[in-house]
């Protein structure tokens, strides 16, 4: 209590208001950004018709090492977007364009969650080892599973596409209203 009463003495909110993000959500939210565009690049190159099996070898394992590395803060920010909530509709914007904003918000998530599972799933189905850098591999704890594999190999590459259309739609969302401003600097005018 007495580090909250300081950090909004400073101007410094951490948590989000009714009105709008804190420092905590407005950081968050541009590691998922960075991370889920670097992973997303990094996974369209990989499938490209022209990339090389020595290329894709390689770019899959700075994948999957970059996923690990990123994996759990994603998830915090999902479970933690999902208990918090989200701050109301701020002045100006239209009811519509906020519900919008919602259901993309949504589907951002849902596709971040299902990408972090079918991922792993699908290389241990497929009876292979996740890569972490030089350091090492992390062994499959089910036997492979053709089947399984397919179907979660398929998940993930179009989670991707949905991912990567829901991405574009929130950037054009953002840059057209308050939300970019929303996510830049804390909220500090409503009490938590």
């Amino acid at each position: 209590i007495v580090q909250s009463a300081i950090c909004d003495d400073l101007g410094m909110r951490i948590h989000d208001t009714q009105a709008g993000y804190g420092w905590l959500s407005i950081g968050l939210h541009w590691f998922a950004a960075f991370s889920i565009m670097i992973l997303w690049l990094i996974g369209y190159q990989m499938t490209s018709e022209f990339t090389r099996p020595a290329t894709y070898e390689g770019l899959v394992r700075v994948h999957t090492s970059l996923a690990l590395m990123v994996y759990v803060i994603l998830l915090y920010r999902v479970l933690r977007r999902l208990i918090v909530g989200f701050p109301g509709c701020s002045p100006g914007q239209q009811l519509m364009l906020f519900r919008i904003s919602r259901v993309v918000h949504g589907t951002m998530m849902l596709c971040i969650v299902t990408m972090l599972i079918s991922g792993p799933l699908a290389v241990w189905s497929g009876g292979d080892v996740i890569g972490f850098f030089s350091l090492g591999d992390i062994p499959s704890p089910l036997p492979p599973n053709e089947a399984m594999h397919n179907v979660l190999t398929a998940t993930h590459a179009t989670v991707s596409k949905i991912i990567f259309g829901a991405f574009v739609l929130h950037a054009v969302g953002a840059a057209k209203g308050e939300t970019s401003v929303r996510m830049m600097v804390a909220t500090k005018d409503a009490p938590e």
